[in-house]
């Protein structure tokens, strides 16, 4: 599960920490017992052999004092050699192990007698205690894995939700039939939410009835026979006027009035209404096969999917009305929190350059994107971006662009080179008409070099002694030219030096009189402000812009990167 949920580059950096925390090999293994990664101890030879596989049975203890879990360890012996591996549990289950070592054996020969000689002596000594310095890095590196897990579980799920919405809403904008859409939304919802049951029941004002037309896992019985009234059905009858109507036993709970309920084993369900312009289309019903309390999140996610549901079927019943769905907000909202996530990640640290960004959309999601990382070499990439377009489209293009960058820049050291790769990936990713402007930066360990590609972008702004520099070169847009060549520039740095990169919605930002705030006023600003500390500095721009602009609408995203050279 570690594996799946966290970047194996991640997982070497914070093995690289602990090892250096405490002087021992370190490494992660797979619930199986397999090695994900490791990092030696130490200076060689001191390192000794690695623990390369993990037994089927570990034998866990329980080391006291156990203030912080796990308490239970598993102390390995292999060739004259001891290892402490400690459980990392993911929602009570083993999702993997993290392991330190290797340790001398509790064999009294081998033990020096003097206590100096004891501490100085390779390997050391395992105590099989709860509190010595081993075990409380193990099970603080396990509950640290856990952790991130966990969070990157939950991103996982929350980009599930997402895609579900977006999935409905593209149907909206197709032309299937509507039982193709009801069937789909059933289908993705039951395995979003995980659920083993779904429904859903058209009304007919008319008649008062609720039909059947949509099911995931039920009798062809209860899909093709069950009609009711909204009258009779007081469960259908609360979620029609608005409520979410939680049912926690269907066996027992006397508002179910259809035996099949029993045979399915439904146990716990949730019933959202599908309500349109305030009138009543149907009901979208879940259900689980076991007791349980559905999260907030699930809850808010059957809601919108529900509300998405009641306008494919008006859109199928009026065709000739296109709408857009108000539950479309709530998915760009929940887009743009997706993306802020992705834009606003603290920056790596590095020992010569302090960083940081602005990322400001003119709506719910953008088409901006900015990012700061550390490459495999030591150097610090960062890069600012801008895709044609705005709103989801664009957002979804930036996010393609960015994913691609990162994978492409593990590999690839030359930024012309690297730029070729982007050009080639968006091509073939896009439509004639889509391209992305972009300036990527990298800065070496030692904090005196910038190297630079311009694909068509503002160019960077280089302050140094408050006087400034804006290197012009550049080449096209990526998207546009097959085969397009991009060069990489090189410039020196110094100590006090600040590297501002931005898009153009920055100095493209205009008052009431429709007045640009301009390079000019960008540049007395950045001479002005105090660049000391990047994180104030972008902040003080960006507070100049504003004031400028005043209550004007922003009509662009707004995008900063500010490296400050030590």
């Amino acid at each position: 599960m570690i594996r799946e949920l966290i970047d194996i580059a991640v997982l070497e950096d914070f093995l690289s920490g602990l090892s250096a925390a405490s002087g021992l090999q370190t490494a992660v293994f797979s619930p199986r017992g397999r090695l994900i990664c490791a990092c030696p101890g130490g200076q060689e030879p001191r390192s000794g052999p690695r623990l390369e596989r993990l037994p089927q049975r570990l034998a866990m203890t329980k080391l006291l004092p156990a203030h912080e879990p796990p308490a239970n360890v598993a102390v390995i012996e292999q060739e004259g050699l001891a290892w402490l591996v400690v459980p990392v549990y993911i929602n009570q289950k083993v999702g993997g192990f993290v392991a330190l070592g290797p340790f001398r054996s509790d064999d009294p020969v081998q033990t020096p007698t003097d206590e100096l000689d004891d501490t100085l002596a390779w390997p050391p000594r395992l105590e099989r205690r709860g509190d010595t310095l081993p075990v409380v890095l193990g099970r603080w590196a396990s509950r640290l894995l856990a952790a991130w897990c966990l969070n990157e579980a939950r991103l996982d799920v929350a980009a599930e939700e997402l895609a579900l919405l977006g999935d409905i809403g593209e149907l909206l904008s197709g032309e299937q039939d509507l039982q193709t859409v009801l069937d789909h939304i059933v289908e993705r919802t039951a395995r979003v939410m995980n659920l083993k049951y779904c429904s859903l029941r058209l009304y007919d004002p008319a008649t008062d009835k609720l039909t059947v037309r949509a099911g995931y896992n039920v009798s062809e019985r209860y899909h093709d026979e069950l009609t009711l009234l909204r009258s009779e059905n007081p469960i259908d009858d609360q979620a029609l006027r608005g409520e979410l109507v939680y049912i926690e036993d269907a066996r027992t709970d006397p508002r179910v009035r259809f035996d099949e309920a029993k045979r399915l084993n439904v146990v716990s369900g949730l019933v959202a209404g599908m309500i349109y312009r305030g009138e009543p289309v149907g009901v979208l019903r879940v259900y689980a096969d076991h007791r349980k309390r559905f999260r907030s999140q699930q809850r808010k996610l059957l809601r919108a999917v529900a509300a998405q549901a009641a306008v494919a079927v008006v859109n199928s019943r009026l065709f000739s009305e296109r709408l857009r769905s108000a539950l479309l907000e709530r998915q760009l909202k929940t887009a743009g929190a997706v993306q802020e996530r992705m834009t606003r990640q603290p920056p790596p640290e590095h020992p010569r350059v302090q960083s940081a960004r602005v990322f400001e959309p003119s709506s719910h999601v953008g088409g901006d994107f900015c990012d700061i990382f550390a490459l495999s070499d030591g150097r610090l990439a960062a890069v600012v971006g801008d895709v044609v377009g705005h709103g989801m489209p664009a957002a979804l293009l930036m996010a393609s662009a960015r994913a691609a960058l990162r994978s492409a820049a593990r590999y690839c050291s030359d930024l012309g080179r690297l730029a070729a790769q982007l050009n080639a990936h968006i091509l073939a990713e896009t439509a004639s008409s889509e391209f992305v402007t972009m300036l990527l930066v990298t800065v070496d360990a030692r904090g005196r070099e910038l190297r630079f590609v311009n694909a068509g972008h503002e160019p960077l702004i280089l302050l140094r002694e408050r006087r400034i520099r804006q290197p012009g070169a550049g080449d096209l847009p990526l998207g546009i030219e097959p085969g397009e060549t991009y060069h990489e520039h090189v410039l020196a740095l110094s100590p006090g030096d600040f590297v501002l990169l931005y898009t153009d919605g920055l100095i493209e930002a205009a008052n009431y009189d429709e007045e640009m705030f301009g390079r000019g006023r960008l540049a007395k600003a950045l001479r002005e402000v105090d660049t000391g500390n990047p994180d104030f500095a972008l902040g003080a721009i960006l507070w100049e812009v504003k004031r400028f602009t005043g209550l004007a609408e922003q009509s662009d995203d707004i995008t900063m990167v500010g490296l400050k050279i030590r």
